[in-house]
């Protein structure tokens, strides 16, 4: 469930583009020096935007700094890190393991069996140092399963196990804030759980899989329900995000958060325009 959380790039001044290109390079910075090359590729913009929610809230103290890498080896790229960088790292990294593994328990896809056999011993130390959010992981994820194993799937159940995941490891802190940011992560992690399965829908059914959305396809009222949930999610993610005293880089968080989510999903509905002969294509 990745590749949600990122910004419309389009809606961002340059200045605005390359602080937000720092945040993600300075992440692939802090996977390469705490997992070394396997764990840079796993690399998402999903824990970009938390690092620099994080940072925002807390105002660390940040190291800068412009070095060319094997994606960019003529030009130097602007980072950016601090502990929340480092942070984000940690979790990037336990995400990406356990959805190897998700991978290997629904298809025995033995790439994805490999790979986490190779990610094994650097999950092991980030469980080391985040236990509470390891172990909340693991808890909402064996929730999420048992809710999979039901038919049909219940909707609120499963997303309600993934919203406490991201909760958990969006309050990184037990501090006065931790209540505000379970709740934001919360509802933006029941949000990205229905729009994945909202997205992934045609597959799941060609494949057999169960999907909380299966029961309401045949609706005349599907997309427009559907929009309504996910724009639901969505409020509550905001509404929790905007109680937060946040000044350095707020608009580009804003951007992400009202705009940048939404990015997939209006690919799929230009997708289903261009197909059904309404839009030209534009490729």
């Amino acid at each position: 469930m990745f590749g949600y959380v990122v910004a419309n790039k389009a809606g961002l001044s340059e200045q605005q583009l390359a602080r937000y290109r720092a945040f993600y390079c300075g992440l692939c910075r802090a996977l390469r020096t705490r997992f070394g090359q396997l764990g840079r590729m796993t690399l998402t913009y999903d824990m970009a935007f938390l690092a620099m929610l994080l940072s925002s809230l807390y105002e660390p103290e940040t190291r800068t700094g412009a070095n060319r890498c094997a994606p960019h080896p003529k030009t130097p790229q602007p980072w950016l890190q601090n502990e929340f960088t480092e942070y984000a790292a940690d979790l990037n990294l336990v995400l990406a393991y356990h959805n190897l593994l998700d991978d290997w328990q629904d298809d025995k896809n033995l790439a994805a069996h490999a790979a986490a056999a190779l990610l094994r011993p650097q999950y092991d130390r980030v469980r080391a140092r985040l236990p509470r959010q390891c172990a909340a992981i693991e808890q909402s994820l064996c929730a999420l399963h048992q809710a999979e194993t039901l038919n049909p799937l219940p909707a609120d159940m499963a997303a309600d196990a993934f919203g406490a995941l991201m909760g958990a490891l969006f309050a990184c802190r037990e501090d006065r804030w931790a209540d505000g940011l379970r709740r934001m992560g919360a509802a933006l992690g029941r949000f990205i759980y229905m729009m994945d399965a909202y997205l992934d829908l045609p597959a799941d059914e060609r494949r057999a899989r169960p999907n909380p959305l299966a029961p309401l396809r045949a609706a005349p009222e599907y997309e427009a329900q559907c929009k309504a949930l996910f724009t639901l999610h969505l409020g509550e993610c905001a509404l929790e995000f905007e109680k937060l005293p946040l000044v350095e880089d707020a608009d580009i968080l804003r951007n992400i958060i009202y705009s940048g989510v939404w990015t997939r999903y209006e690919a799929q509905k230009q997708k289903k325009l261009r197909l059904q002969g309404k839009e030209p294509n534009r490729t």
